[in-house]
């Protein structure tokens, strides 16, 4: 059995695992820091359609000329339930990324520093101890322990961690979404845009997307709230019968499934030598889905707060609490009314969504904004205006 010992275990080599250890490396040398991946490659398999903003990764990584980039995006087209295209955005929008290169890049940053990045190794139970908390491993090298001061768990949604440790981190069944993905090649669309196709019989309580990886090849996914399918039908079936019908001559290259949490952060993300961070979380945005830069953003938080908790002494939940509440005023309260606005739009039937999409059709293009979209909206549903007017009139 091999044993370690390390004053911050991160737990999890995602984005939130692996911005938390860089910054606890870069920002206190002084302090061992770990991380524990379990699958055998950082990066990999991919779980999501690698969709950024540019604004959000430039704060972390920076996107010019990065190999890590596939795909720099410059439009949005909203597609309604009917096929009515509503083109959004023009400009600076963001990117897709190459996760199997993105997570890496970051890895090394953090290796430099001086984390040990170990692979292919998970924790399969934690303990508390005088020292902090004891956590068993399997790996390659078979059983093992690390002794860890504070834990940083960014395990993902399957999270386990923060449940062995006492913390709350059920998700309701209405608040889950389960999604499915083909890399497909072969297949036109514009590739300086991403789409987002909105129907209940294309994908009930969620939506599609193209997110395109090269001229021709895109990730084509969708994301469905299983407690809305037809019969119990899944994303895959709900995505094949969107391929037949969107894309039938595209070739599929490449395919993955995961869940996605669209609810708001944990009640508490921290216990006595823990903090939670990332989808572990559930620092998701509600109303998108999207997660990557939350996720890097709340690593960043929880490694500040960490290294003040070791360097002082004191890593009690009292103390780690600033984490929480530095988190919520973050993003976590904007999540709360995302929630909301979510719910309020899931009442609506897909004819609203083609009365609305043909409407903003009658804004001039370069006019068109989230905030003139939702303008719209509230002319035929009042009661929409105390969920969106902080945002989007």
């Amino acid at each position: 059995m091999t044993t370690s010992r390390c004053d911050v275990l991160v737990v999890g080599g995602g984005p939130a695992g692996l911005i938390a250890a860089r910054e606890v490396a870069s920002s206190a040398p002084d302090l061992d820091v770990m991380l524990l991946e379990r699958d055998r490659a950082i990066g990999a398999p991919v779980r999501c359609g690698e969709g950024v903003g540019h604004a959000g990764i430039a704060d972390f990584m920076d996107p010019v000329d990065a190999p890590w980039v596939s795909r720099r995006i410059t439009r949005v087209v909203f597609v309604a339930p009917d096929g009515t295209q509503v083109r959004v955005a023009e400009g600076d929008v963001g990117y897709v990324l190459d996760r199997s290169r993105f997570e890496p890049a970051i890895a090394e940053e953090a290796g430099r520093s001086g984390a040990e990045i170990v692979i292919g190794t998970e924790a399969t139970s934690v303990a508390r101890t005088d020292y902090g908390w004891r956590v068993a491993t399997r790996g390659p090298a078979g059983a093992g322990t690390i002794d860890a001061r504070l834990i940083i768990a960014a395990d993902g949604v399957e999270s386990m961690v923060g449940r062995w440790a006492g913390l709350d981190t059920r998700v309701p069944s209405r608040d889950m979404e389960s999604c499915a993905q083909y890399v497909v090649a072969g297949i036109a669309f514009d590739p300086d845009a991403i789409y987002l196709h909105f129907g209940s019989d294309i994908a009930p309580g969620g939506y599609a997307w193209v997110f395109p990886k090269a001229v021709g090849v895109a990730n084509v996914g969708l994301g469905v709230v299983a407690l809305r399918a037809e019969h119990g039908r899944s994303a895959r079936a709900y995505l094949d019968r969107y391929l037949e019908s969107y894309f039938p001559t595209g070739v599929r290259t490449g395919y993955t499934v995961g869940g996605v949490i669209v609810s708001t952060t944990l009640a508490r993300t921290v216990t006595d030598g823990m903090i939670l961070c990332g989808d572990a979380a559930h620092m998701i945005n509600p109303l998108s889905g999207g997660g990557i830069v939350n996720a890097m953003k709340s690593g960043r938080l929880a490694a500040h707060v960490a290294v003040d908790a070791v360097r002082t002494g004191d890593a009690s939940a009292g103390r780690l609490e600033r984490y929480h509440g530095e988190w919520m005023r973050l993003l976590g309260d904007d999540h709360v009314r995302f929630y909301r606005i979510k719910e309020a739009l899931g009442k609506f039937d897909d004819a609203f969504f083609d009365h609305l999409a043909r409407s903003v059709n009658g804004i001039p293009e370069h006019r068109r904004t989230l905030g003139r979209i939702f303008a719209r909206a509230l002319v035929r549903h009042p009661a929409l205006f105390p969920v969106v007017a902080k945002y989007f009139v």
